[in-house]
């Protein structure tokens, strides 16, 4: 699998699994894991962890504030 980059840690993404399968959560960056909470899972339980290496691409589910930019004229 090629190299990816990985989200912010904490942040609410949709990510997809090398399955194909998509799900709605949020990365953590000390777990090296997406952590699927949609439709209230719980984050706890370990069938709802994909570590890094599982996950073909991710996308933000909100504006990332790291993103921002500024333009001055």
């Amino acid at each position: 699998m090629e190299n990816i980059s990985r989200p912010s840690d904490h942040s609410e993404v949709k990510f997809t699994d090398q399955h194909g399968d998509s799900h709605k959560g949020i990365y953590r960056k000390v777990l090296k894991a997406y952590v699927d909470t949609e439709n209230g899972k719980d984050p706890e339980d370990i069938m709802n962890i994909y570590p890094e290496d599982l996950i073909v691409e991710w996308e933000y589910l909100k504006k990332n504030p790291d993103t921002d930019f500024m333009v001055i004229l």
